[in-house]
């Protein structure tokens, strides 16, 4: 009712555009609420997880300044007395951290084993405490300290409702054997959906197999000594055993997990975002061309030409905001539900954190509102700078439309330098593990693309000789207005061309990883341990099997993770039977290899990531720092393609590991090749046959080649849902575009069809020409988006995602995919128009021929 009046005017105007053109402005709206949503939901579930993680690690360092932690798996306890001489440390605790199996639940619990009295100084919120029953009372007034108990064991609220009520008795498992623990207590600062068990450091070290070793030591400094001068100082000293840290770069490094992997989500998401931007200029910049006549008769009546350019980006921010706002309320909902069902890692299995809701943070939710808007705005700026280029007699004149879009007769130039800008910035590094020079060149190079479309338009559709056929009409009619239809098709040709790009991508990393998992899984039966009781296949039944009769050949493998740089996520060492002839062929080996190793060197084989993380080739040395002070020297034989670990692999002989260095991997996988004629059926009972009488009865898998491809395909085509549900919102997108802009170009030329109508035409022959410009032009926009998304996807598969993933696939391209989308896209963009006019066409349209009387 208070309305000021010159937003009472630009909000009358908006509404009259909004009558004109609404499904176009829908489908924009939808767009830019995709994008928003989407981007807002893998930011909202990220941000959770990355949380959950940090407040783990400062949970569980407590008010540790430092800690020493090894390698790879353990400390030697020996560490700990000469930390604690240190002048430095005012205490250093110990501590125990390993994964235990528990009987009665699947997944193996976080054990902890903590010194009462260090830990009291480091970490008193993973102090046990007592609960209030008559047994333990009694155990008190005795003097006996629960903690120190070594039967005592106190767990954290979601465990103990694991566990039926009432129940007192736990019992572990450890080297094959079944250890009873009394629950005496709880951890109530346990974080919330934390599976965790603490007991005396000395009872889990004597029953649970870790005599001698620590998992880390947590470090409290004295007063005024600064860790980063500790870490210098020291640093070197215990290089040797471990590395010094605190827990603030432990964060660091568990976000660089998952870096690539979000970053790369939100991109695509911004494809959404992208697209509603280019859908917001090619509606406005044809609402501009249909509305001259409109500004022209504001401008009569004293409208200043920069209230014409205000009033059209009023009209792309209002856009905006509706989008933004139903995207971050999207983005939201999303968030929850992934929350909620599948837990805080997208099931790219990143993090093992507790469910929880999402907070919705009010600058996050401005901050991806603002993109809506910003990508609204971007796309009515030009627009915008259009509306008073044309003099004000053009404008009160019909016909007008095409002479108010001259700019795009020079565009193609503009397209050009921005091509050339996208080649540029293919050289460009990454950021980290963020492939900035890709996206640039993707960005530029749309921009590029759609400034070319008239010059394409141009060249393709050309003013026939005679007027013969239908067609020609309909190629006549397109060819008098290349400028308003080069608009009218950029947000289809932007939405195509990088539905195009994502499909060849994902096709082509689909396609590679069957190939890959052909070659990396040659023997035809495999096996692996489905019990959490018994970690490693032991070695005598290891020996039991390979001397089966049935039997030709047996491999057992195991694997450990290493730290080689503390910013990094640690690399997996794979200790497999495997010799220099026969790496060629068990491995899928890229590059050029070499045939030995440096004199005194074991001969490895390292991953695509290790190539870029850590500049490993054939030839390169390197010392792997194992535990208890273990040194490896080894040589990189050659370099093979992993798509299983991003952060990267080493494979190791597992004889010459043992021989010479005397370390043995705990062995939890298996490969068996059987003899001629035994069937792979028979193999497998007679394999359960020999496992009977031991303690790996009914505990283990087993898998054929094709089973584990299938399951592995499965979850990569589940991995990339959101990427195929972003396509076909964007072909729909797409469709809607091309209708939408065709029925609007369409209804422009109603005083043309009415003229038409008077010389004899019926609405169904005009029908049927603007169905036929439809299929020429939206021919035009596929083949051009074809093309764009063909570079596109080569910028994908051979920038991105080896600067993303350090991994390289090859190329393939799906033709018959692309052929069915495109004929998809003609076909619908066809049928939408026609149904889209059909309605028009049947009414009085001679009375349209009065508005050009005068």
């Amino acid at each position: 009712m208070n309305t000021p009046p010159r937003l009472a005017l630009k909000l009358q105007l908006f509404a009259g555009a909004l009558r004109d053109q609404p499904v176009k402005w829908l489908i924009a709206t939808l767009s830019i609420a995709v994008g928003v949503g989407l981007g807002f939901a893998v930011h909202l579930i990220h941000k959770q997880a990355l949380d959950q993680f940090n407040n783990g690690v400062r949970q569980f360092s407590g008010q540790a300044d430092l800690q020493l932690l090894p390698h790879s798996t353990l400390l030697p306890e020996t560490v700990l007395n000469t930390l604690s001489r240190l002048p430095e440390v005012a205490v250093a605790s110990p501590v125990i951290d390993i994964a235990v199996p528990v009987e009665g639940l699947e997944k193996p619990v976080r054990w902890l084993g903590l010194d009462v009295f260090t830990a009291a100084a480091v970490t008193p919120n993973f102090i046990g405490q007592n609960e209030n029953d008559s047994d333990n009372d009694s155990e008190a007034q005795q003097g006996d300290i629960p903690l120190l108990n070594s039967s005592n064991v106190f767990l954290s609220p979601a465990l103990k409702e694991q566990f039926a009520s009432g129940q007192k008795v736990l019992k572990a498992f450890a080297d094959g054997k079944t250890m009873p623990w009394n629950i005496a207590g709880s951890v109530p600062a346990a974080g919330a959906g934390q599976l965790i068990a603490v007991a005396d450091i000395a009872a889990v070290q004597w029953k649970l197999g870790t005599l001698g070793q620590l998992s880390r030591v947590d470090l409290k400094l004295q007063e005024g000594v600064s860790p980063a001068a500790f870490q210098k100082q020291y640093g070197e000293n215990f290089a040797d055993l471990g590395r010094l840290e605190t827990p603030s770069e432990q964060g660091t490094r568990g976000a660089s997990v998952s870096q690539a992997y979000r970053a790369n989500l939100s991109i695509l998401a911004m494809v959404a975002l992208l697209t509603g931007g280019f859908l917001t200029f090619s509606t406005q910049m044809l609402a501009v061309a249909q509305r001259s006549r409109q500004w022209a008769l504001l401008a009569a009546l004293g409208a200043r030409a920069s209230a014409l350019r205000t009033q059209v980006l009023f009209e792309s921010m209002c856009c905006g905001l509706v989008g933004g706002a139903l995207g971050v309320a999207m983005g939201w909902g999303l968030a929850t539900a992934v929350v909620l069902y599948l837990g805080v890692d997208l099931g790219a299995g990143y993090f093992e954190t507790a469910q929880g809701s999402v907070a919705l943070s009010p600058v996050d939710a401005l901050l991806f509102g603002g993109f809506g808007v910003v990508a609204t705005l971007l796309g009515g700026l030009s627009p915008a700078f259009q509306t008073g280029q044309m003099a004000l007699h053009q404008r009160l004149r019909a016909g007008t439309e095409e002479a108010g879009l001259q700019f795009a007769n020079k565009a193609h130039w503009l397209g050009l330098v921005l091509c050339a800008v996208a080649v540029a910035c293919l050289w460009i590094p990454p950021y980290g593990n963020i492939p900035v020079g890709g996206y640039l060149s993707v960005a530029f190079g749309l921009f590029g693309g759609i400034a070319m479309i008239g010059l394409v338009v141009r060249t393709l559709i050309r003013q026939p000789a005679q007027l013969n056929h239908l067609a020609d009409l309909a190629k006549s009619r397109l060819a008098s207005t290349p400028n308003l239809l080069a608009v009218g098709l950029s947000g289809v040709v932007a939405s195509f061309a990088l539905v195009v790009a994502m499909h060849v991508m994902i096709f082509s990393f689909r396609y590679s990883l069957d190939n890959w998992l052909t070659q990396v899984l040659p023997a035809p039966l495999y096996v692996k341990l489905n019990s959490a009781t018994i970690p490693t296949f032991p070695t005598n039944f290891q020996d039991k099997l390979a001397a089966l009769p049935c039997v030709d050949l047996a491999e057992f493998w195991g694997t450990q993770s290493i730290v080689l740089d503390p910013k990094r996520p640690a690399v997996e060492l794979i200790a497999r039977p495997i010799s220099i002839a026969a790496a060629q062929q068990r491995l899928p080996m890229t590059g050029s290899t070499i045939d030995a190793p440096q004199a005194g060197t074991l001969p490895v084989w390292v991953s695509e990531p290790m190539t870029d993380l850590y500049g490993l080739k054939a030839g390169s040395q390197l010392e792997l720092q194992l535990d208890k002070g273990t040194r490896v020297p080894v040589t990189v034989m050659g370099v093979w393609r992993d798509y299983t670990r991003q952060h990267g692999a080493i494979v190791l002989p597992k004889l010459e590991l043992l021989q010479q260095f005397n370390v043995q991997f705990k062995d939890t996988q298996g490969a068996v090749w059987p003899k001629e004629n035994i069937a792979v059926k028979d193999m497998v009972q007679r394999i359960q046959q020999a496992a009977s009488g031991t303690m790996l009865k009914d505990k283990i898998d087993f898998a054929e080649p094709g089973e584990i491809r299938q399951l592995s395909l499965d979850i990569f085509d589940r991995s990339f849902a959101v990427t195929y549900l972003l396509e076909i919102a964007a072909v729909i997108i797409g469709l809607f575009g091309v209708g939408t802009t065709f029925s609007a170009m369409a209804l422009q030329r109603k005083r043309e069809f009415a003229l038409l109508g008077a010389m004899g035409a019926s609405p169904g022959w005009m029908l049927k020409l603007i169905a036929r410009e439809a299929l020429i032009a939206s021919a035009v926009a596929a083949l051009v988006g074809l093309t764009i998304g063909l570079a596109f996807a080569a910028i994908l598969i051979f920038v991105v995602n080896p600067q993303s993933f350090h991994w390289t696939m090859e190329w393939f391209t799906p033709w018959r995919d692309l052929f069915i989308m495109v004929v998809v896209l003609i076909g619908m963009s066809s049928a939408t128009v026609t149904l889209a006019l059909r309605s028009k066409l049947n009414t009085q349209l001679v009375d349209q021929l009065k508005e050009d009387w005068a």
